[in-house]
């Protein structure tokens, strides 16, 4: 039988997750999880993660919390090692994880609780609101509006205000107005200010402040600010002066981006730290061949042969396979080696090895071959190796090829497509998307099979699409479309800058 790990995912950010349940997510055989857990957290998953789906919402529920805590039972029964239950925000602040934790020890199931930041807190934090501060709030009452019957509990209003602290309320977009004029008949002042915070600390984040009678006035329907919290008391004046995410470059922007699962993390962190709601919909799934590991291959280079490297994969899988076969960084003896741009040379310093040869600025195929042709190094070089996947165009191999040089070109890994199907494309694409951003034409390519096998070209007009350079636009462009925003560097960074740039004229 398995171990249990109730784990909060924290309210959204998946830069929030704790490093324990970081590490838990990447070991897991398991994991059961609620409709709070976002795409950005479940991307800390290996694909060979077995997920259980058990969403739950006020109002919406996939399933009840009995048969949850069955679902809980039998999953760790049946499994071997780690299994998480991955909860919104801390289990054990409104997550029913003390009812689970119940289940698991009547079950006779080992279990472990790993909390989590609480929306609570970090919500308000988020818009700059300190639910306490010297002088203004001197305490913090987290509060379910929920009963088990679907109504608002029975509080005792009156002592909640006598509190003279913030008051937040979980669970409460469908009874804000209801809590507002309790409040105030229970002796609030009618002018404390209080705010509703929608998907506190994602991008997509929705903060409206206004003194609480304005919440009773007309009864209005605050129901599709869920997931969100009701913050009552005078440290909502706070984000006045000290929202500080409204300023971020890329707020508001939503942003799909296409590369694979294993690369696409350096992207989104780039342009989360800009504020941008990113959507990841990796089409390509890296995986290493093992067939090119032929004793040719195995054959140490010497001081007339250039190694090319045109991408991180490529020098992962090359490097990695060679000390498969029980090679190190011998194997590269005096050999040349060349890096396409400073993402792939920084790849071969994690192994220990540095790039003699490398772009000023093209990071690209030609760039390559350009900072080749004056490069000293060249009189002597009569061979090159191409560490690539099948995928890759030829173009350097025929202008090497051209150059007069013997080309051993090694297929060290392989693109293959991640099929989806048309439901789960839709709804990624059915999300007012501002940018779809291209890494590789490989990225491009099964892209647009995804679209052709589902009937859905259309998608790739209505939205700008960006690209990271010239060869990944060439790739667009011949689908017939356009490229909206491309950066003169070949770089993620120079990329988000591209897309800056094009949000600060909007």
């Amino acid at each position: 039988m398995g171990k249990v790990y109730l784990v909060g995912a924290g309210p959204g950010d998946a830069e929030l997750l704790t490093l324990k349940a970081s590490r838990l997510l990447a070991q897991a055989e398991a994991v059961v999880y609620d409709a709070l857990v976002g795409p950005a957290i479940l991307s800390h998953l290996p694909s060979h993660t077995e997920r259980i789906y058990v969403g739950k919402r006020a109002g919406r529920h996939a399933m009840t919390q009995e048969e949850i805590n069955q679902t809980l039972v039998e999953v760790a029964q049946r499994c071997k090692g780690i299994v998480v239950r991955l909860k919104g925000g801390d289990p054990f602040v409104f997550g029913r994880g003390g009812e689970e934790m119940q289940a698991l020890r009547e079950a006779g199931l080992r279990y472990e609780i790993v909390p989590g930041v609480t929306a609570g807190v970090a919500a308000p934090a988020y818009c700059g609101i300190p639910v306490t501060h010297r002088g203004v709030s001197r305490s913090v009452s987290l509060i379910t509006a929920f009963s088990k019957e679907g109504g608002v509990p029975e509080l005792d209003w009156e002592a909640l205000v006598r509190l003279d602290g913030t008051l937040v309320f979980y669970m409460s977009m469908r009874v804000v107005p209801i809590i507002a004029e309790r409040l105030i008949a229970s002796g609030l002042r009618a002018t404390t200010e209080a705010a509703i915070i929608s998907r506190g600390t994602l991008p997509t984040e929705q903060l409206h402040t206004a003194p609480i009678s304005s919440f009773v006035q007309g009864y209005l329907d605050y129901e599709h600010y869920t997931p969100g919290v009701f913050v009552v008391g005078d440290v909502v004046t706070f984000a006045q002066d000290y929202a500080w995410r409204s300023s971020y470059p890329l707020a508001g922007q939503r942003i799909l981006v296409t590369r694979s699962q294993a690369q696409a993390s350096r992207l989104v962190e780039i342009l989360q730290e800009r504020g941008a709601d990113t959507t990841l919909l990796p089409t390509i799934e890296i995986t290493p061949s093992h067939g090119w590991l032929s004793p040719e291959a195995l054959r140490k280079p010497n001081s007339n042969t250039c190694i090319f490297f045109t991408s991180t994969n490529g020098v992962r899988y090359y490097i990695e396979g060679l000390q498969a076969r029980g090679q190190d960084i011998r194997f590269f003896g005096d050999c040349t080696i060349a890096a396409v741009g400073p993402a792939t040379a920084k790849e071969l310093a994690r192994y220990g090895l540095q790039a003699d040869l490398m772009p000023s600025s093209d990071y690209s195929a030609r760039g390559l071959v350009e900072a080749w042709k004056d490069s000293p190094m060249r009189q002597q070089m009569t061979h090159t190796i191409l560490p690539t996947s099948p995928l890759a165009s030829g173009e350097l191999r025929e202008e090497l090829a051209s150059l007069g040089l013997q080309v051993s070109e090694y297929h060290v890994y392989d693109n293959r497509p991640i099929p989806y199907t048309k439901d789960e494309l839709r709804e990624l694409l059915d999300e007012g998307l501002d940018w779809i951003t291209f890494c590789s034409s490989s990225a491009v390519h099964n892209f647009m099979a995804l679209l052709n096998l589902h009937g859905l070209q259309g998608y790739a007009t209505r939205v700008p699409l960006a690209a990271i350079g010239e060869v990944t636009a060439q790739t667009i462009q011949a689908y017939g479309l356009c490229v909206s925003a491309m950066p003169t560097e070949a770089t993620l960074t120079a990329l988000a800058d591209a897309l800056e740039g094009k949000a600060s004229r909007l």
